[in-house]
C-alpha cells in the first residue's frame, strides 16, 4: 500500500519518522503545486492504517495512492500510402485544415504530453520535442522520452502534431507543432506492457511540465478512484494559469474517470465519423466536451519500422482537444487559461440535447466556434454624440 502525505517545509522529515516506527519506507518525496507530497509504502494494510492513524493525529492529510492507467485502445495497424489528413482533424476544422501559414511558427504556451513517450525518430513528428523532466533526457535510461515501447504516447502526439506537407502519413491539429514537452511515465523500458502509475507520480509529471514551461497539459490516461491530494494539486496548477485536457474514460458507462472528472481539467468525451457518441465514451456531469475518437489514424513506432495505426479510445479524443487549445492559445497568447478553455467549450457544435449534456459535454470541438468565442474584434466604440448647434448670437441694438 502507499499513502500520499502532505505538509509544510518539515513534513518530510517529520513522516519518515513515522513511517519507520511502523516499518513502512518512504519511496519518493515530490515537490508539487506548493506542497510537499511524500509516498511511503508499507507491507499490509494494517501498518499503512496505524501510519495514517497517527500521521492524522500529527496534522497531516493521508491517503491511499491511486493507479492510474494510458486508455486502453483498439488498434488496426496500417500504412498510409501517401499524406492523409485523418477525418478527426478535418472535423475540428469544419472539414478543412488551414494551410501552413495558418500556424504560429514559434509557440509562447508550449503544450506538454504526459503519456509512454514519443518516438522520437518517427519522421512524420517533430524532431524538437524535449523531455519535461532532466532525467529523462538519457537515451540510455529506462525512462527514455525519445522512446515509446507502447505506441500510446507516440499515437496521440501525432494527432496533436504529426507534420503536414511532407508527402507521406498524416497530418496533426497543429501539423509540426514546435517546443512540445514530453513526460513519460508510462511503458519503462525492461518491463512487460505499459504498466500503470500512480496518482502522486502524475502530479509530480504535471510539475515537471510546469517547470519545463508547459502551458498546456495534455493526458490521454485515467483511473477509477479520486484522490484528494491530486485534485487539490490540479486545482492549483489551473488557478496557476495551467490549462489541462484529460480523457473522459472507456468504460462506456456514467462513472468518473480521475484525473479528468476534477472540475479543474477539461474531460474530453469520444465520437465517432457520424458525430454519434463512441460506445465505449464514459458519460456523466463532468465531461466538458467531445472530440473524434474512434478510427483514428496516427503514428507509431516498434514493433516494426515507425508507421502508423488506427486507434479508438476517449485517449484519442483528448489531444484533438489540446491540439486546438495550442493553436488557438498560441494565435491569442494575451488571453487566459481560463478563457481559452470557455471559449473552446462555448464554440463546440452542440450534440445530443440541446445545451451542455453528459454524453458530449458542451458538444463537438471546433477551432472556428472557439476563435470565434475567444478571437472576434470586439465592436467599435459608439461614436460621440454630435453636440447641438450653439444658439444664434443675440441681435444687435439699432444704432442711435
Amino acid at each position: 500500500n502507499v499513502a500520499t502525505t502532505k505538509g509544510g517545509a518539515r513534513a518530510p522529515s517529520k513522516v519518515a519518522q513515522m513511517a519507520d516506527v511502523v516499518g513502512g519506507e518512504v519511496k519518493k518525496t515530490i515537490e508539487a503545486a506548493l506542497k510537499t507530497l511524500t509516498v511511503v509504502e508499507f507491507e499490509d494494510n494494517s501498518t499503512a492504517r496505524a501510519f495514517q492513524d497517527q500521521a492524522e493525529r500529527s496534522g497531516l492529510r493521508v491517503e491511499e495512492d491511486q493507479r492510474r492507467y494510458p486508455g486502453p485502445s483498439v488498434a488496426t495497424r496500417t500504412q498510409p500510402l501517401a499524406e492523409e489528413t485523418p477525418w478527426g482533424i478535418e472535423r475540428v476544422y469544419n472539414g478543412a485544415v488551414p494551410n501552413a501559414s495558418f500556424f504560429p511558427s514559434a509557440v509562447t504556451h508550449p503544450l506538454c504530453i504526459i503519456d509512454s513517450g514519443y518516438l522520437l525518430t518517427h519522421p512524420d513528428l517533430p524532431s524538437d520535442a524535449t523531455a519535461a523532466d532532466p532525467l529523462q533526457a538519457d537515451p540510455a535510461g529506462t525512462m527514455y522520452f525519445g522512446g515509446d515501447l507502447c505506441n500510446h504516447g507516440t499515437h496521440v502526439a501525432g494527432t496533436i502534431a504529426a507534420i503536414g506537407g511532407d508527402g507521406e502519413g498524416v497530418v496533426g491539429v497543429f501539423p509540426g507543432a514546435p517546443g512540445l514537452k514530453i513526460v513519460k511515465v508510462f511503458g519503462q523500458a525492461g518491463s512487460p506492457g505499459c504498466g500503470w502509475t500512480w496518482a502522486s507520480q502524475l502530479v509530480d509529471a504535471v510539475q515537471r511540465c510546469v517547470d519545463s514551461g508547459a502551458k498546456i497539459v495534455s493526458m490521454s490516461l485515467g483511473g477509477g478512484g479520486p484522490s484528494s491530494t491530486e485534485r487539490d494539486a490540479f486545482q492549483t496548477f489551473f488557478d496557476d494559469g495551467i490549462l489541462i485536457v484529460a480523457s473522459a474514460g472507456n468504460g462506456g458507462s456514467s462513472s468518473y474517470s480521475y484525473p479528468a472528472s476534477y472540475p479543474s481539467i477539461m474531460s474530453v468525451a469520444a465520437t465517432d465519423i457520424s458525430d454519434a457518441k463512441a460506445s465505449f465514451s464514459q458519460f456523466n456531469d463532468e465531461v466538458d466536451i467531445a472530440a473524434p475518437g474512434v478510427d483514428v489514424v496516427s503514428t507509431v513506432g516498434p514493433p516494426s519500422d515507425p508507421g502508423y495505426d488506427s486507434f479508438s479510445g476517449t485517449s484519442m479524443a483528448a489531444p484533438h482537444v489540446s491540439g486546438l487549445a495550442m493553436v488557438l492559445w498560441n494565435k491569442y497568447p494575451s488571453y487566459t487559461n481560463a478563457e481559452v478553455r470557455t471559449a473552446l467549450e462555448g464554440g463546440a457544435e452542440d450534440l445530443g440535447e440541446p445545451g451542455r449534456d453528459n454524453e458530449f459535454g458542451h458538444g463537438l470541438a471546433n477551432y472556428q466556434g472557439a476563435e470565434m468565442r475567444l478571437g472576434a474584434p470586439s465592436p467599435p466604440p459608439s461614436p460621440p454624440a454630435t453636440p447641438p448647434a450653439p444658439p444664434p448670437p443675440p441681435a444687435l441694438p439699432p444704432p442711435s
